[in-house]
């Protein structure tokens, strides 16, 4: 069986949570991550998704969590991001707009992006996510981080042939307008913000039979929900899926997607909820 992972967004606390997900799923349900035919991330799935693409064990990753000793976002960048960075008002509110096409949407925070001023040039951004992911070098497994071009709006998945390296692929993704810089590639730049569903370019790309999607539900994490709806829409022909969005305990770990120390916490809920999950998991992979 040809299966896909696709992972959301959800800061620190998305990545411990998808973190404890996986663990959970590996353990109960024998769904093994790094064997997917191919694994996708936005922001905190592309940090995630580039850890088990290098072939780490979600097991491990997930005891690291629990021990309160999870790498910490900017743990790379030699003191020169803020620990807790806050996101300028006018860039929230077009986060959170709904107004206009995905595209002219990600156009316009891609202006807003290049305008803002933030305290981290970007080869110390990128320095920092290879220290981060451990490398520039792309792994074997087909990853596909993405991100959006701030010029023109369009999501972009990349993958070992787009030329980019995996440092600033990852960066990339989790580039928070206002927060962290651009990252410049082929004459654009590219930045994180609400992508177009991609679910189905991996299925057509891929010939998947199934595809698994972590990510967490919350308002401010409007892709995971347009995700995981293109996905349950896809159910409805021959793709057989499982989506893990999060049970009742999340509500006690989405107050601050970027606290680090959440992430003890979060890890605990995604186990917990990866669980929940693995008897559905187990179905789809038989």
């Amino acid at each position: 069986m040809r299966v896909g992972l696709i992972l959301g967004g959800g800061g620190e606390v998305g990545i411990a949570w998808e973190i404890g997900v996986l663990a959970a799923l590996e353990k109960e349900a024998g769904f093994s991550a790094k064997a997917c035919e191919v694994i996708a991330g936005t922001s905190a799935g592309a940090i995630v998704g580039a850890y088990i693409a290098q072939g780490h064990s979600v097991i491990e990753l997930a005891a690291v969590d629990r021990a309160g000793k999870g790498v910490r976002i900017g743990a790379g960048f030699g003191g020169k991001a803020e620990a807790r960075p806050i996101i300028p008002q006018e860039i929230i509110a077009a986060l959170m707009s709904t107004e206009g096409t995905l595209e002219q949407r990600g156009a316009s925070l891609g202006r807003l992006a290049l305008q803002a001023k933030v305290g981290l040039d970007e080869t110390t951004f990128i320095r920092g996510f290879r220290k981060m992911v451990g490398t520039d070098e792309w792994p074997r497994v087909d990853f596909r981080p993405t991100a959006v071009n701030t010029e023109t709006g369009a999501t972009v998945l990349w993958d070992s042939v787009s030329g980019i390296g995996l440092d600033a692929a990852v960066a990339s993704s989790c580039s928070v307008p206002g927060v962290f810089p651009p990252v410049r590639f082929g004459g654009h730049h590219y930045i994180d913000v609400p992508r177009r569903p991609f679910g189905g370019d991996l299925i057509e790309s891929k010939l998947l039979d199934a595809i698994v999607f972590v990510g967490l539900i919350l308002p401010i994490l409007a892709n995971n929900n347009e995700q995981k709806t293109e996905l349950e829409k896809a159910a409805g022909g021959r793709l057989r899926t499982a989506t893990i969005t999060g049970g009742p305990l999340v509500a006690g770990i989405s107050e601050d997607l970027l606290d680090h120390s959440a992430r003890v916490r979060a890890v605990q809920v995604g186990l917990e909820d990866g669980r929940q999950a693995a008897a559905a998991v187990k179905a789809l992979l038989r």
